[in-house]
């Protein structure tokens, strides 16, 4: 099953009219406060993918916690799904799968060779149906390293495949 994700901000920066089916991406790093992240939840019509930037270094940096997200995630009846930054190790994910409601879809967030190389356990331990695969950031992970940043894509998209699960690229970017 395709999903298309698009981000919060386009409703904000275009007068592009969306399909129904769509799933509107809110990435907490761009939340300057709880206030602000309600705000925007409530005004979403779309299904929401929750973006918790677990680890995240590079600026904005989350002023959230993943309490904080996760509350959210379960006060928000439109938020089908939730993601975590960062995800490397099947058992971080089992405790962060026994966190979010079984409703909401937990979608991994692989970022690093380490998580592509523990995919299979991760996405076993956490039930998960999506994993989202950061190219931009597996690609600095491997120190800009061409030969071993395509096999690692290889083998994330094969291991989504043998899961039987989708895993969730950037297609393509907007610019408003």
């Amino acid at each position: 099953m395709k999903m298309i994700v698009v981000s919060n901000h386009l409703f904000q920066t275009t007068h592009v009219e969306f399909p129904e089916d769509i799933v509107v991406r809110v990435n907490l790093a761009w939340m300057k406060d709880l206030a602000t992240a309600k705000k925007t939840l409530a005004g979403i019509k779309h299904d929401v993918y929750l973006d918790y930037p677990q680890g995240r270094s590079k600026p904005p940096r989350p002023t959230l916690t993943l309490e904080q997200a996760l509350d959210l995630a379960k006060k928000y009846k439109n938020v089908k799904y939730f993601a975590v930054s960062n995800v490397e190790e099947p058992v971080e994910v089992k405790k962060l799968r026994g966190k979010i409601p079984a409703k909401i879809q937990f979608v991994p967030k692989i970022e690093t060779k380490r998580g592509v190389r523990n995919l299979s356990g991760i996405v076993k331990a956490g039930k998960v149906k999506y994993a989202m695969l950061d190219k931009e950031d597996l690609y600095v992970d491997v120190d800009r390293d061409q030969k071993t940043f395509e096999i690692l894509i290889n083998a994330a998209r094969k291991c989504a495949s043998d899961c039987g699960i989708t895993l969730l690229e950037l297609q393509g970017v907007v610019f408003a």
